[in-house]
């Protein structure tokens, strides 16, 4: 039985996301709904300036709406494994290329950068086991630092290995990185990196969190590694069923690249855990 102390701060952990999901929520979508519509010139031709600010405010809209998500979803990863929906995926079309089409709609402005993300190490047609909508909060939040905390212009690489027993994935951005004593926390709930080097972002300190969760409630690893003011990677790993582990040749079809290889940055070797 928790504390009445306990749970005093597990009733404001409750009215804090029912504030989030109903009272910002809410009227935030409706913000995004209406600019979209004039951008589109539902409610007639908009002058190049007049776009380029509505087109700022939908930037700074998306932004809220990802940080409330990111307060959300610990709401479904904290709930434990019995909310995981498994099926099989195809991790480029189902995942990867959904979420780069929607990061590319909310944000204009790097959408250029988007289309030119590459792919390093991806067995051809590599389908994954997993829940697809907790698989896709993955990959949206590392693109998302990718662009936040990566270099202007710089190289995002993604990439699957299939192993033996598991999937191995990983997202590269090439950037300042991050400092070694500051690696070990960066899965840590609300915890932002402090660097006077690093672009300082609006965030909740919650996405990489809820990355770790998601990956170890499909019962996975994970950890990052950085060349500090080079870039910084995420691997992680999906377990693969028995049954897949029997059908299929041990090592699949892709293989892991060797550093650089399709221009992937070689990440650091991983920090000690």
């Amino acid at each position: 039985m928790p504390t009445a102390s306990m749970q005093r701060k597990l009733d404001l952990y409750e009215f804090l996301l029912d504030f989030i999901a109903h009272e910002i929520r809410n009227p935030l979508n409706s913000i995004i709904m209406f600019g979209n519509l004039l951008t589109e010139g539902a409610y007639g031709a908009l002058a190049p300036q007049q776009k380029e600010v509505i087109g700022r405010i939908l930037a700074s809209g998306y932004r809220i709406e990802h940080m409330t998500g990111d307060f959300l979803n610990l709401r479904r990863v904290d709930g434990g494994e019995e909310m995981l929906h498994r099926e099989w995926l195809d991790l480029r079309a189902d995942v990867v290329e959904v979420t780069l089409r929607d990061l590319a709609a909310k944000f204009p402005d790097h959408a250029a950068r988007l289309a030119r993300v590459q792919c390093a190490g991806c067995a051809a047609a590599a389908r994954v086991f997993a829940d697809r909508q907790m698989l896709l909060t993955v990959y949206d939040n590392l693109f998302f630092n990718a662009l936040k905390y990566g270099k202007p212009g710089g190289k995002i690489v993604w990439g699957c290995t299939v192993r033996a027993r598991a999937w191995e994935m990983f997202v590269t951005n090439e950037g300042q990185g991050v400092r070694p004593e500051a690696l070990a926390k960066i899965f840590t709930k609300f915890y932002r990196v402090q660097d006077k080097k690093m672009p300082q972002q609006p965030g909740t300190g919650l996405g990489l969190y809820n990355v770790q969760r998601i990956v170890r409630l499909h019962r996975g690893t994970i950890h990052a590694t950085s060349r500090y003011g080079r870039d910084f990677t995420v691997l992680f790993t999906i377990p693969r069923p028995a049954a897949d582990v029997t059908a299929r040749p041990r090592g699949g079809s892709g293989s892991r690249p060797a550093g650089g290889a399709q221009g992937r940055p070689a990440p650091a070797r991983p920090a000690a855990r």
